[in-house]
């Protein structure tokens, strides 16, 4: 297995409700656990920032499926490398609705979207990279690498 994370930003391509996204983590995790897939999902402001971490085929094909999904429009890989460690290993996917939570990384968070949206910087960093940086150095969300 050739351990890889690949980030991913789509705009939302119609206003998705509470149950849209309850249905979206649910199928996610049940898939993302027979694929061998960890991650976690970020929305706000009708975009999507994704983390898949896994088998660099598999996250190849689950983007694949993610692209020709209806509430997708406008998807773009911005981050697709090799990885020592998987930075959210606790979970088969994880979700942070940036609309509705709001807690110590939430400022970060929406700069990393409104970056990563705009083709800029956070910090002099690539937003993927700033995005796995908060996180890699968050025990909460991961194991030692």
């Amino acid at each position: 297995m050739s351990l890889h994370q690949l980030i991913y930003l789509s705009k939302a391509s119609r206003a998705l409700t509470s149950v849209d996204f309850l249905e979206i983590l649910e199928v996610a995790k049940r898939n993302n656990a027979s694929l061998g897939v960890t991650g976690s999902l970020f929305y706000n402001g009708g975009w999507f920032l994704q983390v898949l971490e896994g088998d660099v085929t598999v996250i190849n094909s689950l983007y694949r499926r993610i692209e020709q999904d209806e509430r997708h429009q406008q998807s773009q890989v911005i981050f697709l490398e090799p990885a020592s460690c998987r930075v959210f290993s606790r979970w088969t996917m994880n979700m942070i609705n940036l609309e509705k939570e709001r807690d110590s990384k939430y400022d970060i968070l929406v700069d990393v979207i409104k970056a990563a949206t705009r083709g800029g910087l956070v910090e002099g960093l690539s937003p993927a990279v700033k995005l796995l940086k908060v996180f890699s150095s968050d025990h909460l969300f991961h194991s030692a690498c």
